[in-house]
């Protein structure tokens, strides 16, 4: 504590000496830290496919992320949500084939302990996203159940022939109502073969067609001639095995097949755009051995070698992730989803995660105002925790995304230390919208409240936007210095804030919901060249005008009035100034939701457990104001904009900001 204070006074002295801000082409150094000193519980939202790219492939990794630790340190984070690290059927990994292993596109599990360690080296903890309502299509697990009622995952997912009838008759105690949009079509049944078989795809004419038959000849290798474009693409989650051309567009091969799933016909093994899979058409895929299959490349079903029975699986974001099923809350830590779940978390505690950010936690029982998810929740965190506690003497941190309103995420936190505040952000942008700041403190000290009327230490894990919204950027209109007082709202005010990749060099994007694509607020971090950017896993979807040079971190790191700056001030500020850092808020007794005189200023006092108290200015305001304090203005802790004492008076700019020592 001795060392944050004494900090703390080097930062005010250092303003103190014009009472101004600092002069803007001088260009204030990267911050550095030395251990122990990022008390502000920062966490940097990061996408590994799009952050950094070690190996030239365009596609983010692991390595790539190590690289730029000393970046993030600068930052002043103390921890870094990781997307989804796992093998999974999309570039954005929310649909997960394979919850204990990494993609092998981001590196190798060694690769991943390399981070984990020299993150921890930093003070930095390791974060990963888990999807514990619903997994990929393409799942091992989702695949085994697709065999029916033989395989013991069958009731790990929601499968009905009738699903109406049976969710009124009460079979699937994880849903309170039938939604017909979120039931899609599957085969169920005894799908795969085990033997082996010879392949005979026919493109000589234009009905394609795919002959299977059972045989005793020898099997064959995969073919090595490059030259030969025709693919067999069997299994799930599968390989690519190269066919051999045994006349004009006829290709052949004899393989030994063990599969719970069947085959496609594929003129491709790099490319998954259309035109290059070949399945079978709609409702005919069940092949007859002997019987030539006429494929389709505009369905392209999977071609299946059984003849199971049509049914339906419930699937609340879509077709490609079918829900979890864990049965009533009251016997969930039993299923099998959920043991299987919690035994690869442990394996990544094992490995040195920190914890977990949980995804889509209002959706795992559907009744989301309901008491089952945080009954879930409950049951999940108690059963990762008493794994961590057992090499760990504190407890283990857990985030759940609950996108709610405050009184809706409130119950959460019986099951959940921490929930994401989606209302902050809401609040925020109105707030710099209207210009008028005098109820935000007042309004987020009532969602504490509420909180802590259901856990008394809850955590309110605060943030501007995520890669599922549309940008702080494109919301505030790419003001730099509405941006510029976001960011210094949101690292001035209670809770533990989150920083989303590009923030903090003010990119701008709209989001699926929002007319655009999700691929846009996902971009890649431009380092110092946009040739070497991660852009190769966002399949082109990339806005150009953000992918360059020019707001590279290299520029904004030299560049004094950059919104970087501001983000390293601030991060600085909140790290080394107990107040700010674990500081709890409170009202002020003159600026206030009742002066409405002075509407435009957002006033709150930061006071920690030690007694180190701070208070936090903003003029959120279109024009200059001038407020009278009975508070210590001596000792300035960090500035935005244009900002001047002259005895108890403050007089700030628009859009400045300002925090003093009290």
């Amino acid at each position: 504590m001795k060392r944050l204070t004494f900090l703390c006074a080097v930062l005010a002295a250092f303003f103190t000496a014009s009472c101004t801000k600092p002069t803007p082409d001088v260009v204030p150094p990267v911050p550095s830290y030395e251990s122990g000193e990022k008390a502000g519980h920062i966490t940097y939202q990061l996408l590994i496919y799009s952050f950094a790219d070690s190996d030239g492939d365009r596609i983010g990794d692991f390595n790539g992320i190590t690289s730029r630790l000393d970046y993030l340190d600068a930052l002043g984070v103390s921890a870094i949500w990781l997307s989804p690290a796992h093998p999974a059927d999309s570039y954005h990994g929310y649909d997960v084939q394979d919850y204990a292993a990494v993609s092998p596109k981001y590196g190798t599990e060694a690769d991943f302990k390399r981070l984990i360690d020299a993150a921890h080296a930093k003070g930095i903890k390791v974060y990963m996203d888990y999807v514990l309502n619903h997994t990929g299509k393409g799942n091992v697990w989702f695949a085994d159940a697709k065999r029916g009622e033989a395989s013991d995952k069958f009731d790990w997912f929601l499968f009905s022939a009738n699903p109406s009838a049976d969710v009124t008759a009460g079979k699937f105690p994880m849903l309170n109502g039938y939604n017909a949009g979120e039931w899609h079509d599957v085969t169920v049944g005894e799908i795969g073969y085990t033997g082996r078989l010879h392949f005979k795809v026919d493109f000589s004419s234009a009905s394609k067609t795919l002959t299977v038959t059972k045989t005793d000849a020898a099997a064959q290798a995969a073919n090595t001639d490059a030259s030969v474009s025709m693919f067999l693409w069997v299994g799930e989650p599968g390989k690519a095995v190269r066919m051999y051309r045994t006349g004009t567009d006829v290709y052949e091969i004899t393989l030994d097949v063990d599969t719970p799933w069947g085959v496609l016909v594929r003129t491709s093994d790099t490319s998954w755009d259309g035109g290059t899979k070949w399945g079978a058409p709609n409702g005919k895929n069940v092949l007859a051995f002997g019987t030539p299959l006429t494929l389709s490349t505009d369905d392209a079903q999977d071609i299946l070698f059984g003849s199971p029975k049509p049914m339906k699986f419930q699937g609340a974001f879509g077709s490609w992730m079918p829900d979890l099923n864990y049965g009533p809350v009251a016997t969930a830590a039993s299923s099998g989803p959920f043991k299987a779940l919690a035994e690869t978390a442990d394996k990544w505690m094992g490995l040195g995660v920190d914890g977990f950010r949980l995804d889509a936690v209002k959706h795992i029982y559907s009744n989301e105002r309901g008491p089952q998810n945080p009954a879930f929740l409950k049951l999940w965190y108690d059963r990762c925790n008493a794994t961590y506690r057992k090499t760990h003497a504190d407890d283990l941190y857990m985030v759940g995304e609950v996108w709610m309103d405050y009184n809706a995420v409130a119950p959460y936190y019986q099951g959940l230390p921490a929930c994401f505040e989606f209302d902050f952000w809401e609040r925020l942008k109105w707030v710099l919208d209207t210009g008028t700041g005098c109820y935000f403190a007042k309004d987020l000290i009532g969602y504490r409240q509420k909180y802590a009327s259901v856990r008394p230490d809850a955590i309110a894990a605060t943030k501007l936007t995520n890669h599922d919204e549309t940008r702080a950027a494109s919301v505030l209109g790419r003001s730099l210095p509405k941006l510029k007082q976001a960011a210094a709202m949101l690292l001035t005010a209670e809770g533990e804030p989150y920083i989303y990749q590009g923030e903090e060099l003010g990119y701008w994007g709209k989001d699926g919901d929002d007319g655009g694509r999700d691929e846009m607020v996902r971009t890649p971090i431009v380092w110092d060249k946009a040739a070497t950017a991660a852009t190769g896993d966002l399949s082109g979807h990339i806005d150009n005008t953000l992918v360059t040079d020019e707001i590279s971190v290299e520029k904004q790191k030299a560049d004094a009035n950059s919104l970087l700056q501001t983000y390293f001030a601030f991060t600085k500020a909140r790290n080394t100034c107990p107040a700010l850092a674990t500081g709890k808020m409170s009202r002020h007794a003159v600026y206030n939701e009742s002066n409405t005189l002075q509407s435009g200023v957002a006033v709150w006092y930061m006071t920690a457990s030690s007694g180190a108290k701070a208070l936090v200015v903003h003029n959120v305001g279109k024009s200059e104001v001038t407020l009278a304090f009975d508070d210590d203005l001596s000792r300035p802790v960090v500035t935005l904009g244009e900002m001047s004492v002259r005895g108890k008076d403050l007089t700030l700019g628009a859009n400045s900001s300002a925090v003093f020592q009290q």
